[in-house]
């Protein structure tokens, strides 16, 4: 299943009343978590194992923030941070959330098992709705995500939100996603709010043009790394006059970078009839012809290249893309 939406959720999740309905007790239902028949989401609260496991780690916590809301029964909360981020569809590069993160007036901010609340005021027009759960809109999101996470991880989630806004990159809708961004950087302006100088840079940094994590970490590398700002999504003419369109474009080094997960080999449903060995050849066939149409070289990157600034610098000089001096931001 790799991803679940609200109401595919909503369906998975059973209820520790809809079970003993079934015949389970409260052994039973231990013993089927013992065993990995069920998967606990929270008191109450469970999912088959076997789907559990099927799940990619944003979907997994939007299981978490779904039961949440269903435990809460009338009191409506407003979920906030990562857990709104995953309601809006947005990767969460690298974090694993311990905790439903839910947005409760000053002075109210006591935390219960499973739930962490964080204290703030919230305006009309920062509470949106999305398949019928309350959360934060998606400006006020990105504002509170890239205060409180990785740089490489808010770069994905911003390039991610701009893109919800813009579009695919060959009809990108500028308007929309500096609209989106003017509402972030809005927040940043905010006095007081800690974490405002990384959004702040964030924001310089986003475009909505990225199409994957990969490609906003792969960017922030470079940026760490002191080279110019990159194109993203650029069109190659192809031999049937169609376009190719190759992920980074680093001006500088003549140099075009595209970057691959290995899902993109390995599932079948991204495949298509196609088998792995035909997908390789494909790309082969698709670099020769950018390489000779442009004069540009044409080079890889996965996600263990660029785990680290080091892991990144090592494979840009590897492959001859070599980087200037180290900026001194993080």
């Amino acid at each position: 299943m790799l991803h679940a939406t609200i109401d595919e959720i909503t369906d998975l999740l059973l209820s520790s009343r809809r079970l003993r309905d079934a015949g389970w007790n409260s052994r039973s239902l231990g013993e089927a978590v013992d065993a990995d028949v069920l998967h606990r989401v929270r008191r109450g609260w469970f999912i088959e194992q076997s789907r559990w496991s099927e799940l990619l780690p944003e979907s997994r916590h939007r299981v978490e923030v779904v039961a949440a809301a269903l435990a809460a029964g009338g009191s409506d909360p407003v979920f906030s941070h990562v857990s709104a981020a995953v309601l809006w569809g947005l990767p969460l590069y690298r974090i694993r959330p311990a905790r439903v993160h839910v947005m409760t007036a000053p002075n109210r901010r006591h935390s219960i098992p499973g739930i962490f609340r964080h204290e703030g005021d919230l305006s009309h027009s920062e509470i949106s709705e999305v398949g019928g759960i309350r959360c934060t809109s998606l400006a006020r999101t990105v504002f509170d995500v890239t205060r409180t996470v990785s740089a490489e991880a808010s770069l994905a989630l911003t390039d991610a939100a701009l893109a919800s806004v813009g579009g695919e990159p060959w009809g990108f809708d500028d308007d929309a996603a500096r609209s989106l961004l003017d509402e972030v950087v809005e927040g940043v302006r905010r006095p007081g709010a800690r974490g405002v100088v990384q959004a702040r840079r964030i924001a310089d940094l986003a475009d909505g043009r990225a199409q994957l994590p990969l490609e906003s970490v792969t960017r922030y590398r470079l940026h760490q790394l002191g080279f110019a700002r990159p194109r993203l999504q650029v069109p190659v003419p192809r031999p049937d006059g169609g376009s190719f369109w190759m992920d980074i474009a680093v001006e500088q080094s003549r140099t075009f970078i595209e970057c691959d997960g290995r899902t993109k080999y390995r599932d079948g449903r991204l495949r298509g009839e196609r088998s792995a060995d035909d997908v390789v050849l494909q790309e082969k066939v698709r670099e020769d012809w950018v390489r000779g149409a442009t004069g540009w070289r044409v080079v890889r990157v996965m996600s263990e290249h660029v785990r680290t600034v080091d892991a990144a610098a090592s494979h840009f000089r590897a492959v001859g893309l070599f980087p200037r001096r180290r900026r001194s931001t993080p």
